[in-house]
């Protein structure tokens, strides 16, 4: 599956991003919906929930820190648009 490299989906809605990945701690309750990333900087674009929604944001997510950090790829995601994931 190709993801999208970064700015490639500047213009489209947040909501109608797709979501190619997930990252996640589930047992804290945290995880990173990507939708762009640069594999060569370890860099994606994507949506940060820390278990606070209303506090969670778009921006730029350093892959590595996330692995660092005990952070997970979920396996068994399919791609979804933002908007149809529930959160």
């Amino acid at each position: 599956m190709d993801i999208p490299k970064l700015y490639e989906t500047e213009g489209i809605s947040l909501e109608d991003k797709m979501i190619y990945q997930k990252y996640e701690i589930p047992q804290i309750g945290f995880y990173w919906l990507i939708a762009e990333v640069d594999s060569q900087k370890g860099l994606a674009f994507g949506y940060a929930n820390l278990n606070d929604d209303q506090m969670a944001e778009w921006g730029y997510i350093s892959i590595n820190e996330l692995i660092d950090n005990g952070a997970s790829l979920v396996d068994d995601w399919n791609p979804t648009k933002f908007g149809d994931i529930e959160r």
